[in-house]
């Protein structure tokens, strides 16, 4: 995963200018994905790797916003498994759906629970 913690602003009305830590990019080993390998080496790796940009938005003092543009493949996970918010389509990004995580949406993420610990199959 690669961050970008200083030239994003939230875009969300609410939190509209304000500081988050955007995810530029994210990937998991194609042995741990589901669509690729029966079963997977690993499953729970792209919760993990979310919850680790929460978590050093909170660091920053962010309060858990996060950002990111997600590949077509990947949008159904930000939006449920995550349960951040799609902004829609980005024309200025290369036509990708933007989302964003508030506080109010990383607090319940993390309040998941077991949904971002690593679980060998």
């Amino acid at each position: 995963m690669i961050v970008d913690t200083a030239t994003h602003r939230c875009r969300i009305d609410v939190q509209n200018g304000r500081h988050l830590v955007y995810v530029k990019f994210v990937e998991n080993a194609p042995w741990n994905r589901p669509e690729l390998f029966t079963p997977p080496r690993y499953r729970g790796v792209g919760s993990i790797l979310i919850r680790a940009a929460v978590a050093l938005s909170d660091d920053l003092e962010f309060r858990g916003r996060i950002g990111l543009h997600s590949l077509p493949q990947a949008t159904r996970f930000y939006a449920k498994t995550c349960g951040m918010t799609d902004l829609g389509t980005d024309l200025d990004y290369e036509g990708l759906h933007y989302f964003e995580m508030t506080p109010e949406q990383a607090q319940a993420f993390v309040n998941k629970g077991g949904s971002y610990e690593v679980k060998n199959q």
